[in-house]
């Protein structure tokens, strides 16, 4: 009679945890399902399933390759520091599915912050601006990412660009924190063929589409402090009513240049 009770038991145990075990993938699934930014990653996954592998660390994500080839640069390029620039995103994600570079190892942080993918807001839900402060007093996700410099800065030694997109302003223009060659300006000139360029914003010490420094603390300044070159950030502009589909291939084209240079 102990034996039948204990039989029952290990039956009973055996099937709650099969259907815990099932409840635990449910809820995974439902979270990929409902979260913005899992249903982005496993889209840009799937673009770039053959020639890279994703990394997850300390809350970020990157897809990096399968294979380097030695003889050819690694660059890296990220986007969405804030919410309210989706250009740079849907970009990256339009580029890898018709694209795979030859020129270049190239490594992809598609989300920065990726409280302000689902927000939609230009500061994270602490109300700091994930690309300012660098590297003294950085946002929560900037601290992390800061953190784990030795998983993906060596995949920037090649070049570093980063996709953004200016809310408040109807112009166009490019942060060069170091260049090589005249790679900057073909840059600008592929933004300046579409919208105006911003030009002498004293705030902004910009010169025809062009700026070279800037007081915020943003990511692409300090990296070029490191000697990452060349590293760019690219801004689009996101007011002034220019359609999102003219905004993306503007990106596009700035991430095929710079991948090729």
């Amino acid at each position: 009679m102990v034996y039948k009770q204990n039989d029952v038991y290990r039956k009973r145990t055996a099937k709650i945890k099969s259907l815990n075990k099932g409840m635990r993938s449910f809820r995974s699934f439902l979270k990929e399902e409902s979260d913005p930014v899992e249903a982005y990653l496993r889209e840009f996954g799937n673009a770039v399933a053959q020639t890279h592998q994703r990394v997850d660390f300390n809350n970020h994500t990157l897809f990096k390759p399968l294979n380097f080839d030695s003889n050819l640069p690694n660059k890296l390029l990220m986007s969405c520091l804030q919410g309210d620039e989706p250009a740079g995103w849907a970009a990256l994600l339009e580029y890898v599915k018709n694209n795979k570079p030859e020129t270049a190892n190239v490594s992809y942080i598609p989300i920065m912050s990726k409280e302000v993918f689902r927000s939609g807001n230009h500061e994270d839900d602490m109300g700091i601006n994930p690309n300012q402060r660098i590297p003294y007093k950085p946002s929560r996700e900037a601290v992390r990412l800061l953190a784990a410099q030795n998983i993906w800065l060596p995949l920037a030694s090649g070049g570093f660009l980063d996709l953004h997109e200016d809310p408040y302003r109807d112009f166009g223009y490019m942060y060069v924190w170091s260049d090589t060659g005249d790679l900057g300006q073909r840059l600008i000139d592929i933004i300046g063929e579409k919208f105006p360029l911003l030009h002498g914003f004293d705030e902004f010490k910009a010169i025809e589409g062009r700026i070279e420094e800037d007081e915020q603390g943003m990511l692409g300044d300090y990296l070029a402090s490191l000697g990452v070159s060349p590293c760019m950030t690219t801004e689009t502009p996101a007011h002034g009513g220019y359609a999102l589909s003219e905004r993306v291939g503007v990106q596009v084209e700035l991430i095929k240049e710079f991948i090729n240079d």
